[in-house]
């Protein structure tokens, strides 16, 4: 049983090292610059190091467990390579996205090598017969997930319920397998894998619906991003199904003028005067709370010492606060 623990940041130092000096060995030199493209902007690291806490906490080594969180983390790049040509989207944390400076042909073939160079990190792992059916699973999950937000675009409208389950898919569940890889590397039972894994669910759905809230509600200065983005592309959102679920006719009319706005602050205002009327910034930040709050309830469910439980608290708590 390995004694050693870090802090978040460390493990994030941890990691970034073994990233950039250890995992891309064997991929493609043609393809290595725009990989790192995406693989150096500035990002948290929230999975690979939600996966090296969950490591330490039952025992286990981080240095044991870089490879395969250096596996999510590649695996998670990818699909943002490929979502980037999907959107069209020139920009990604500021920088360049990598179609649009290398071109999409070699940002498909980039996102197909890294998927490839991830699968090849987790089969060298010494737990890979345990790890590769869980990042299977997970990785089929979030292709589908991404494929369900790319099928809303073309609806007007879809349920509350159907936007659950592809933000389930498309983000809930890679946290949760980072969780429980961890865990497995770290020698959890199967009991306690199942019960980080809900652990991980939850707040990957808390994460996103507070994702949501804050592009209409947030403070542009610590969101980082322009607040009213979601509105102006038509994204469904937990606030617009939700706003669309508690609407009658008259309320859904105005949403759907609301669409066809063009001017941009009068069309961000009208939305969000909605959104008012109809209370969803109360609904949107109870749902919040409530997977926050069922996350924090399997977490006392995990069979851990009480170091180990306050420590994952204390990131699950940093990452939906968005203090790490």
């Amino acid at each position: 049983m390995s004694t050693a623990q870090h802090s978040a940041q460390e493990l994030k130092t941890l990691f970034e090292e073994y990233l950039f000096e250890k995992a891309f060995e064997g991929f493609p030199d043609i393809l290595l610059e725009p990989a790192m493209q995406i693989m150096k902007t500035k990002a948290k690291r929230i999975r690979p190091v939600l996966l090296l806490t969950a490591c330490e906490a039952f025992g286990g080594s981080a240095r044991e467990a870089l490879s395969a969180a250096s596996a999510i983390e590649i695996y998670h790049n990818f699909t943002l390579v490929h979502d980037d040509i999907i959107d069209e989207a020139d920009l990604r944390r500021n920088v360049e996205t990598v179609h649009h400076k290398f071109g999409i042909n070699k940002a498909i073939l980039t996102g197909d090598a890294m998927l490839i160079q991830a699968y090849d990190l987790l089969s060298h792992s010494k737990h890979h017969t345990d790890i590769l059916p869980v990042f299977k699973k997970t990785a089929m999950e979030v292709i589908e997930g991404e494929q369900q937000d790319v099928d809303f675009e073309d609806r007007e409208e879809i349920s509350l319920k159907e936007y659950m389950e592809m933000i389930r898919l498309k983000t809930s569940v890679l946290l949760a397998a980072a969780l429980q890889i961890g865990a497995v590397i770290g020698g959890a039972s199967e009991a306690n894998q199942k019960k980080i894994y809900q652990l991980g669910m939850n707040l990957g759905l808390a994460f996103q619906i507070k994702d949501d809230y804050l592009d209409s509600f947030g403070d542009q200065k610590t969101f980082g991003k322009k607040i009213g983005g979601d509105i102006l592309q038509n994204k469904k959102t937990y606030l617009l199904c939700k706003a669309m679920e508690k609407s009658g006719e008259k309320e859904k009319e105005e949403i759907k003028t609301t669409f066809r706005e063009t001017n941009p602050d009068v069309k961000i205002n009208r939305m969000i005067d909605l959104y008012h009327q109809l209370s969803i910034p109360e609904d949107t930040e109870n749902q919040m709370e409530a997977h926050y709050n069922q996350a924090m309830k399997y977490l006392q469910e995990v069979s851990l010492d009480p170091k180990q439980m306050i420590r994952l608290r204390q990131l699950a708590e940093d990452i939906y606060q968005r203090s790490f």
